[in-house]
């Protein structure tokens, strides 16, 4: 079988390994001196989205989606800008699409209309350096920085620390202080704190992010199962067993099936897992790639909290987890823990399109109500699951089903249809119309009216009727609603801050504060055990800002590899008022060398 590294915590590594941040092919490609590709000719009358090239253009100039592209002809020599949104097929050739329509009779064949890349490095086949790879050499430098500065300026994600508790004896504030302790980091610029855990002896305290802990029963029984999460917002990520890069396996042993889920919450590259995206999908402000589950949660597995147990925790800050929710359809062989919830029990319910009532008919009072649960988020009504967008008092809006069909389980019931209605003590079929009796009941369902009285326990029910053979205890008028009464629960991420979530909270004179530029956590109310290592911290650090002079040592780096990898003079021509190549390097060298040096990191002990 393939060795696969699984520590439980993964490495301390760019919160996006593949993000392009420190300069751009473009700006290589500026200090360089290359223009832009060379102009080609429409391959047919533009559209008001879209232009059309030839397939030999397409492949030789090479065009990608987000690239800006210039369109001008004799109709309209300035031309306009557009950036490519997606490339397909057409009768006419390579269909550049794009937003924002334009004047399309002013670019047509007969007006020699002209489309030119604006970007001086493609995937095209004219020229020998690809955009791929100059992007390529950009990630390379990337970690080439990081890694002599000691320093970031791109988000980095640490998921395991582990750092000792600083304390002041006799443990209590002392004069200059307002906290009991502190815990420097070994990164500073920290930009969120995903994690705090607290060692209490036999267990960690989460008090930096709303967790749940995942276990598993028989690992055998988990095949098709799902594990469901909400962000908070109403939609949900679906984490379903099997083989695919977006499934979970449940082969071998729990240590093995909790480290593939994590896996697969984390997106994590080694095992070739891939985005798992929330339904209904939503982006963030600056971004049009869909949220995916690893952007909102991240887990670890087989660490220290046992072997075969999952821990979840929101990247939301602190509280803001608490609004997320977990649910499973396999409620027999998935048991979660260390996290809160709500729960209705009893309860008669009715569903009206996406709406769904529920209701305590004791003595004709509503007594029924959403409080407790979340604004939107998964409801568990046995090891069916659905989900909702809101709620008022009574009522979850919003409602669609995510495993099996618990709408129609929750409905209101089955009209009696029977003019003279049916007497105490009737051991026979009662009809029913309206909704479907086997879509509302099973057999051992226990019957109630309107009025919460106990009709009887279902022995047998057919599409239009059921039978309870030990007699109804109750007389049914026609006409009269049965009910079935049901439970409903919701499990949410949870924090343990000291008092409880409700009392505690982070601040200058809360639980635990953090002095983000110097990466130093201060802690008040809540605080670890006085052991070594009795703190494991998770967070992300990097400089917010990228620097120019970051930005230009970057671009240099990457033009010497390009210089130094191959003869460029064809690409770059040599002239005899020209620096030569050799020297361009030496100089580029030698900037870097002077520049770099003043961003390296120094640690110093006392």
């Amino acid at each position: 079988m393939p060795v696969v590294f699984s520590p439980g915590e993964a490495e301390t590594r760019p919160l996006d390994p593949d993000s392009i941040v420190y300069t751009t092919a473009q700006k290589v490609a500026d200090l360089l001196g290359i223009g832009p590709q060379e102009a080609v000719l429409v391959s047919g009358d533009s559209a008001a989205t879209g232009v059309f090239i030839t397939g030999s253009d397409y492949r030789n100039i090479g065009f990608s989606v987000d690239d800006t592209i210039l369109i001008y002809s004799d109709a309209d020599p300035l031309g306009i800008e557009r950036v490519i949104t997606s490339i397909t097929s057409d009768s006419l050739g390579v269909k550049l699409n794009f937003t924002g329509s334009i004047t399309h009779a002013n670019y047509q064949v007969a007006d020699n209309a002209y489309v030119q890349n604006q970007a001086s490095f493609t995937n095209g086949r004219t020229r020998g350096v690809t955009k791929n790879h100059v992007e390529h050499l950009i990630k390379i430098m990337q970690d080439k920085i990081d890694n002599l500065t000691h320093n970031a300026w791109r988000p980095y994600l640490v998921t395991g620390e582990y750092i000792n508790f600083d304390t002041y004896k006799p443990y209590r504030r002392r004069y200059y202080t307002d906290y009991v302790g502190t815990a420097p980091l070994l990164f500073r610029n920290v930009q969120q704190i995903l994690r705090i855990e607290l060692w209490q002896g036999d267990d960690y305290r989460e008090i930096g992010s709303a967790e749940i802990r995942v276990k598993f029963g028989d690992i055998s029984a988990l095949s098709g199962d799902s594990i469901y999460l909400s962000p908070g917002n109403g939609s949900v990520g679906s984490l379903t067993v099997g083989t695919g890069t977006t499934n979970w396996r449940a082969d071998f042993d729990d240590a093995t099936v909790a480290q593939n889920l994590s896996d697969l919450i984390n997106k994590e590259d080694r095992v070739s897992k891939a985005s798992v995206t929330f339904d209904p999908a939503f982006t963030l402000e600056g971004s049009s790639s869909q949220v995916g589950v690893h952007n909102e949660f991240l887990a670890t597995s087989n660490a220290d909290y046992g072997t075969g147990v999952t821990k979840i925790t929101s990247m939301r800050g602190v509280k803001g987890g608490e609004t997320c929710t977990i649910a499973t359809s396999d409620t027999t062989n998935v048991l979660f823990s260390q996290g809160g919830g709500a729960s209705l029990t009893n309860i008669f319910t009715s569903v009206s399109s996406t709406t769904l009532t529920i209701s305590n008919l004791v003595d004709s009072v509503n007594t029924a109500s959403t409080s407790g649960f979340v604004n939107g988020g998964l409801l568990q009504i046995g090891e069916e699951v659905l989900r909702y967008t809101g709620k008022t008092e009574n009522t979850f809006t919003g409602c669609v089903n995510v495993s099996g069909t618990p709408l129609a389980t929750l409905t209101a019931g089955t009209l009696i249809n029977n003019g003279p209605g049916y007497a105490a003590g009737t051991t026979t079929a009662m009809t029913t119309d309206g909704v479907n009796a086997d879509t509302s009941f099973s057999v051992g369902d226990s019957v109630y009216k309107a009025d919460e009285t106990l009709v009887g326990v279902i022995t047998a029910v057919g599409t239009n009727s059921i039978t309870i053979s030990t007699g109804t205890l109750v007389s049914v008028a026609d006409d009269d609603p049965l009910h079935k009464q049901h439970s409903i629960t919701q499990t949410t991420f949870q924090v343990d801050l000291q008092g409880g979530s409700s009392s505690g909270d982070v601040g200058r004179l809360r639980d635990w504060w953090c002095d983000h530029e110097m990466g130093i956590i201060y802690f008040n109310n809540s605080y670890p055990f006085f052991e070594w290592n009795a703190i494991k911290v998770a967070y992300v650090y990097g400089e917010r800002y990228v620097e120019k002079a970051i930005e230009d040592i970057c671009t240099k780096l990457v033009v010497i590899d390009l210089l130094l990898a191959d003869d460029r003079s064809v690409l770059i021509p040599e002239g005899t008022q020209n620096v030569d190549l050799t020297s361009k390097i030496q100089l580029f060298k030698a900037d870097v060398e002077r520049n770099l040096p003043r961003y390296i990191e120094v640690v110093t002990f006392e």
